[in-house]
């Protein structure tokens, strides 16, 4: 198959749910709702509609098959006034299909409309730009993100769509623009976002409409509280990023960082490609042909099911699983779901925190896979890393229970609370300079507190260890910092034969 047919995933052997699926993503809603039937017999596609179509109607149904790699079939159209909508049920946690996109046309009795418009709007883009995505080298990310997700220079990314994560107030201090993945709500242990980062729903409105605090829904919509996003979207439609869009920023960014991982092959390149590396004498290229020969068959078809969900499957973490595969240790589902919210923070141009609690972490996971995006530093710098610990430890953040739009107005003035700036612009100061711009900064702060009680010089030592990825960023690792991915095989294998553990 060429890279057209691969990507569109010609010959993919669907199981029923997913040929209807894709059948419905990819015909227009003006033809909707319609039942198909298609035989193996007699290699006939059977589709029933609405309402009469016309012989130009009847030439798109067929090139849209077509489209899809259903060339050859025989198409019977068929008209019954009385076609029921669509009964979609609902997909129970950890069951087939869970996990899988479901087409915007089944969502149409059970969704609101704020919801259903953008959501169309991202299979829609899916649909159009499908083929450039895997495959076009002139393509960026921003040209993938909407407009809103690309005003802010200095943001964060939270992932809370499983664990738990820190209070609201902390991000907005720091930030700009905060991105947060939307709780599930179908988990058992499922928390409200309320909740979790302890705001009322009306600051939260009210931060949406200032354009601090968005959203990405990486999973399948049913999957969400769908009142909660609703309620965002009604306050400002384009403060949600759903999958497909963010799966499309999340690969072009990895492409730009590796030069590998994230492109469509023909079936011809990838065969070369993976017989070169095991045929190589160099064990860090048969490394990489076993991460890759184990997922690269079903690649598109992945991404295409699943969107942003699957990428963590195909790139970084697959490599890095390999490697620690190839001494005899298992980290490839530590590795995996850590990738996630590290990659889509890439995608997003934004700074990641991995989530970090007691019993479990991601950093040291995230730390391996900031290798495998960045490059490895040639040269260490112990003081400057020393340095930024000192800053973040003494950096102020506030009570629990301030009102955060309060917060929000008090802290609007002092661009320098924000993590890229400050690191900017103390990252290379000697210890006494550092030492006199803290000192400087905590007056600043005191100044506030004496008009507003709220406001404290508390300890920031809980984001140094997860604000890995910001440190990364301006550590030399930009430019000419980053080493090509394939040369730089053989210092990440040196770098991590030390038995140190994930």
């Amino acid at each position: 198959r060429n890279t057209y047919e691969k990507v569109s995933l010609f010959g993919q052997p669907f199981n029923a749910f997913e040929f209807n699926n894709n059948i419905r993503i990819a015909i227009p809603s003006k033809f909707h709702p319609f039942h198909v039937d298609m035989k193996w017999s007699d290699n006939s596609f059977t589709f029933t509609f609405n309402k009469e179509l016309t012989p130009n109607d009847i030439d798109e149904i067929i090139l849209i098959c077509e489209s899809l790699g259903f060339y050859g079939y025989k198409y019977n159209i068929k008209t019954d006034h009385e076609l029921p909508d669509y009964n979609h049920q609902i997909k129970k946690s950890n069951t087939q299909g869970n996990l899988t996109l479901v087409a915007s046309q089944y969502l149409r009795n059970n969704q609101p409309k704020e919801i259903l418009e953008k959501y169309e709007e991202d299979q829609d883009f899916w649909t159009e730009k499908r083929a450039n995505i895997f495959s076009d080298v002139n393509l960026t990310k921003d040209e993938c993100l909407i407009d809103s997700f690309r005003k802010s220079q200095n943001r964060c990314f939270v992932d809370a769509s499983v664990f738990p994560r820190n209070n609201i107030r902390e991000y907005i201090s720091l930030y700009d623009t905060v991105i947060i993945a939307i709780p599930l709500a179908d988990s058992p242990n499922s928390q409200s976002f309320y909740d979790i980062f302890k705001i009322s729903k009306i600051e939260l409105l009210e931060l949406v409409r200032r354009g601090r605090i968005k959203f990405v829904a990486f999973q399948n919509l049913q999957r969400y509280d769908s009142n909660f996003l609703a309620d965002v979207l009604s306050v400002d439609p384009e403060c949600v990023l759903f999958s497909r869009r963010l799966a499309a920023a999340t690969l072009l960014a990895i492409r730009e960082k590796t030069g590998l991982f994230g492109f469509a092959f023909d079936s011809s390149t990838q065969y070369n490609l993976l017989k070169e590396c095991y045929n190589s004498k160099v064990d860090a290229l048969k490394i990489l042909a076993e991460s890759l020969s184990e997922n690269i068959a079903f690649f598109e078809y992945g991404i295409n099911q699943r969107g942003a969900l699957g990428i963590s499957q195909f790139c970084g973490a697959s490599f890095a699983a390999q490697i620690y595969k190839s001494r005899g240790r298992d980290y490839g589902i530590e590795l995996m779901t850590s990738a996630m919210s590290l990659e889509f923070s890439l995608g997003l141009g934004a700074h990641h925190f991995p989530f970090e609690h007691t019993g479990y972490s991601e950093v040291n996971a995230c730390k391996i896979l900031n290798g495998i995006y960045n490059g490895v530093q040639q040269s260490q710098n112990e003081l400057r890393e020393m340095e930024i610990q000192t800053l973040l430890s003494n950096i102020f953040t506030i009570n629990n229970d301030m009102n955060v739009l309060e917060l929000d107005d008090i802290l609007s003035k002092y661009s320098r609370r924000m993590i890229p700036q400050i690191l900017q612009e103390y990252a290379h100061l000697t210890p006494e300079e550092l030492s006199f711009k803290i000192y400087s900064l905590n007056k600043d702060i005191k100044a506030i507190e004496k008009r507003k009680q709220n406001l404290s010089i508390l300890d920031l030592s809980g984001f140094a260890p997860v604000v890995a990825g910001a440190v990364m960023e301006y550590k030399g690792l930009s430019g000419a910092g980053y080493i090509a991915l394939l040369p730089w095989i053989f210092k990440l294998l040196k770098v991590t034969t030390n038995n140190s553990k994930i």
